[in-house]
């Protein structure tokens, strides 16, 4: 009678699966980090726009009912409320709206405490439009299209902004 040996079945992984698996979950999160940290930027960004939004209705309610001289005195009183730090909580550090004939209506918004942002060049910028023209009181009918594009006025690298910002 003969006798057969079986052999068991080894069982695990060998060394070089497991440095092959080390080394793919590394490249997978090299990848995946510096697309994280610009999401985390985008996301402390998007706080200026929203606190823009606000101000876009103030700036065309009284572009509608006042004119150009609403919006002047709109903006003086904002920078009376900015004064109290009541528009400016931890990640934006200024808030303007313009009054000259060259940015009128523009809401400037300044990021502040994002580190990855230069301390100049950190200014989300919203520009009210008008059929392509800056607002005015001969231009003045029409639905405001609120621009926030690097050739807007906005500083902050397109990466980091909003998807209405990028060009």
């Amino acid at each position: 009678m003969k006798m057969s040996m079986k052999k068991k079945a080894q069982a695990g992984f060998t060394l070089i699966e497991l440095m092959i698996v080390v080394a793919i979950i590394g490249i997978l999160a090299a990848i995946a980090l510096p697309a994280y940290q610009d999401y985390t930027v985008r996301a402390k960004v998007s706080e200026g726009a929203v606190a823009a939004s606000g101000l876009k209705v103030g700036v065309s309610e009284t572009f509608a009912d006042k004119g150009v001289a609403g919006i002047s005195s709109f903006a003086t009183e904002i920078q009376t409320t900015r004064q109290n730090s009541l528009l400016t909580p931890d990640k934006i550090s200024a808030v303007s709206i313009g009054d000259t004939a060259t940015d009128m209506g523009r809401i400037s918004i300044t990021l502040g405490g994002i580190a990855q942002l230069p301390a100049t060049g950190n200014v989300l910028a919203f520009t009210p439009l008008i059929e392509g023209n800056n607002i005015s009181n001969i231009n003045s009918s029409g639905t405001i299209q609120w621009d926030c594009k690097p050739s807007g006025g906005t500083t902050i690298d397109a990466k980091y902004l909003p998807a209405t910002c990028r060009p």
